[in-house]
């Protein structure tokens, strides 16, 4: 229904398709209602994220999928898409953070919007297991052998569909091996990140905003709003689970000798 209503509003200027006496959406009488769309919450407990970090398997793919959820959690949720796309110069080895821009929203602003996260342990551990090991190019493999230009897109996007797909499949057969949501997949680490972090943690919305891309164009004090390196690694070290020992120093350097 929301896409008729749509395609009657667009009159681009012209005549309308209907006049307005019998136009028929609305909240008056003689009018319909569209209905709010229900939204699924995928969302789980920090506890439930240390379950699935903690899970033990001998299994590679498995293991692939587990480090790739729990990376992109601790990195600020990051979409897939943009960890596929991460490469080792986006590592800030002065601050030991991650310096990216979304994929998403890349071209739809004139100013670029950068977002920093701070390697954690666990962070450091992933690469080393899943990540390139000559340190050039791409951090993980999913995009090894294509470029990052505008004429690859295509290439890009089918290769990270592949890869996601494998992902979201193991991800399900974990959750079912610990119990949890059996829709499972890298969307959670997102939807997680933040809730967690304004929900329990109770950080600033404004300052969540920024962790994670979100516009803060529309609001007034997000402008004195500003975020230090300290600041943000503080913020996700309260993420970790403080009963595990990571093997990871935090010293910055990413890939083990």
């Amino acid at each position: 229904m929301r896409t008729l209503r749509a395609i009657i509003n667009n009159s681009r200027g012209e005549k309308p398709y209907i006049n307005a006496e019998k136009y028929p959406f609305g909240v008056s009488r003689g009018k319909y209602a569209i209905p709010e769309g229900g939204r699924r919450e995928i969302v789980l407990s920090i506890e439930q994220i240390w379950e699935i970090e903690d899970y033990q398997t001998e299994n590679v793919t498995l293991a692939t999928a587990r480090d790739i959820f729990v990376f992109m959690f601790y990195c600020n949720g990051l979409n897939f898409g943009d960890l596929c796309r991460l490469r080792y110069e986006n590592i800030d080895v002065s601050n030991n953070e991650i310096v990216f821009q979304r994929k998403k929203t890349l071209r739809k602003t004139a100013k670029p919007t950068f977002i920093y996260v701070p390697i954690l342990p666990p962070m450091i551990e992933i690469i080393n297991r899943q990540g390139n090991k000559d340190q050039d190019g791409y951090i993980f493999p999913f995009l090894n052998d294509i470029e990052p230009t505008d004429s690859n897109e295509r290439k890009i996007i089918n290769a990270m569909r592949l890869s996601l797909d494998q992902i979201n499949t193991s991800l399900k057969q974990i959750a079912n091996e610990l119990g949890l949501d059996p829709d499972l997949s890298t969307s959670y680490t997102r939807n997680s990140y933040i809730t967690h972090l304004t929900s329990e943690l109770l950080v600033n919305p404004i300052v969540v905003r920024k962790m994670v891309g979100h516009s803060t164009r529309k609001d007034v004090t997000a402008g004195y709003v500003k975020l230090t390196a300290k600041k943000r690694r503080e913020i996700n070290m309260k993420l970790l689970n403080p009963e595990k020992r990571y093997t990871a120093i935090n010293s910055g350097r990413v890939i083990s000798q």
